[in-house]
């Protein structure tokens, strides 16, 4: 293990703060799911909880693994050959970066696309709480909190 010389104390409810440059190394954003482990009596270890949903569809059907994300079946696709699938791909098509589009980290185009489908999910129960729309997304009512605050802000 290495040793990053930062400490932390947890706060009166049990909480700890994850210092920002771990974070941002690791590419943990606010809301993606941590996993403990319990190595030994003296260590605990978080690690960023990874799906095994698509990528792309947030499908669960025919889902294979390549460069550290999971692609169904179908993006597979979408992305290249039709004839490529997940049984029979080496590695997914290289899909070439849109022309003067600034390329911008995983962070932004995540909460974008949570943003984005929040705003669908309004857009379909457009009577439901938060905790129902935290349970339509599959993520925490306190990032459907955040979300919504910067719906509004824009």
């Amino acid at each position: 293990m290495k040793d990053t010389g930062m400490i932390r104390s947890l706060d009166s409810l049990g909480r700890i703060v994850v210092p920002a440059e771990i974070r941002m190394t690791r590419n943990i954003d606010i809301g993606d799911p941590i996993e403990f482990f319990i190595l030994n009596d003296d260590v605990i270890v978080l690690r960023k909880y990874t799906s095994t949903e698509c990528t792309f569809c947030r499908s669960l059907d025919k889902v294979t693994y390549y460069k550290d994300q999971f692609i169904c079946n179908a993006c597979l696709k979408e992305l290249g050959d039709p004839h490529r699938t997940a049984e029979t791909a080496q590695q997914p098509p290289y899909i070439p970066e849109e022309q003067g589009t600034p390329n911008r980290g995983a962070r932004r185009t995540k909460t974008e696309e949570m943003s984005q489908r929040l705003t669908q999910a309004i857009a379909e129960h457009p009577y439901a709480n938060q905790k129902e729309l935290a349970e339509v997304l599959g993520i925490s009512q306190a990032r459907v909190s955040q979300l919504k605050r910067k719906l509004t802000a824009q």
